[in-house]
């Protein structure tokens, strides 16, 4: 029995406290955090809903009123000298919009008003259109490495074959290759081809609407923590699993896989249901889901989510 290891347990809800401490300073939703932070992370999760859906392969006419209701309001309240990245993402989704619902027919009525003035709005500053949804195409040829990290895209629209055992190992035995800390291992990869059971455990993420029905192959990606022990470890587990959620992307797409990331941003009574429905362990935190598949064939939409600049991501420190 590790003496010192069971002596810094007692440790865990201390530094759990200055984590809380520290996120109730500085997250999105404190009083105290920058204004222009707030609004910045705001508008490009809104004008991010809008791409994803569109870029379902079948999107709901008049989708999205409230949050895009909601987007215009803090368009309207950020500040010009800040950032113009998520108003330049905000034009191009919302012009998007416009235009598909202009393709089908479909009449936005008094909604279309206030869009069209922020279209003005942009378009008098200068303010370039940089987000809604672009064209790929599915494709079986290799990727270089550096093409495939570049070409990279979450895709939500598969066709309804069960991948098989042959190609599922193949991600696998790549995936094995993920670091981790003090080659730990910890991370787990929980595979669902039954489709019931995988419409549940969505249902449960709660962030695959619009595209849900078309998933018929699912990872839900976890770390075991008993890996680890003490306070300093405490977050280990979600680098561990995040590391191997990427990795296992990346194979994925070198099969010719199309996928889709989905978060586990949820309260520990349904990560729990999520553990009971798919077989998991509780003593695994789980991290995320992913949903893939073979792509459609042909031509489909998928989300631009435009990129930082190198400049804006790489904070350089002399």
């Amino acid at each position: 029995m590790d003496l010192r290891a069971i002596a810094g347990l007692g440790l865990v809800p201390l530094e759990y406290l200055r984590d809380s401490m520290r996120m109730f300073k500085w997250s999105k939703a404190s009083p105290s955090c920058p204004k222009y932070q707030q609004l910045h992370y705001d508008i490009m999760l809104l004008a991010h809903t809008v791409e994803k859906g569109l870029s379902v392969s079948s999107p709901r006419p008049g989708f999205g009123k409230e949050k895009i209701d909601r987007l215009l309001f803090l368009l309207e309240n950020y500040n010009d000298g800040w950032s113009d990245f998520c108003v330049k993402k905000s034009f191009g989704c919302l012009s998007e919009y416009v235009n598909w619902h202009d393709s089908i027919g479909f009449d936005l009525g008094a909604r279309r008003a206030p869009i069209e003035m922020f279209f003005q709005v942009c378009e008098k500053k200068g303010i370039e259109k940089n987000g809604g949804t672009k064209i790929i195409s599915s494709r079986s040829e290799c990727y270089g490495f550096e093409e495939a990290l570049l070409t990279r895209h979450s895709t939500r629209q598969y066709t309804q074959d069960v991948v098989s055992s042959e190609v599922l190992y193949k991600v696998g035995s790549i995936a094995t290759h993920t670091p981790s800390q003090c080659n730990r291992q910890s991370g787990r990869l929980h595979y669902y081809s039954d489709y019931n059971v995988i419409q549940t455990l969505l249902k449960l993420q709660g962030g695959a609407e619009g595209f849900r029905e078309n998933v018929y192959n699912l990872f839900v990606v976890s770390s075991e923590l008993s890996a680890w022990s003490g306070f300093k470890a405490r977050s280990q587990s979600y680098v561990d699993a995040s590391l191997l959620a990427m990795q296992t992307m990346n194979a994925l797409q070198s099969q010719g896989l199309a996928y889709c990331p989905l978060n586990l941003a949820v309260s520990n009574s349904r990560e729990m249901d999520i553990c009971r429905v798919g077989g998991i362990s509780t003593g695994e935190r789980l991290i995320m889901m992913i949903s893939f598949g073979y792509p459609v064939v042909g031509e489909f939409k998928v989300a631009k989510s435009a990129r930082l600049s190198p400049e804006e991501l790489i904070v350089v420190h002399k």
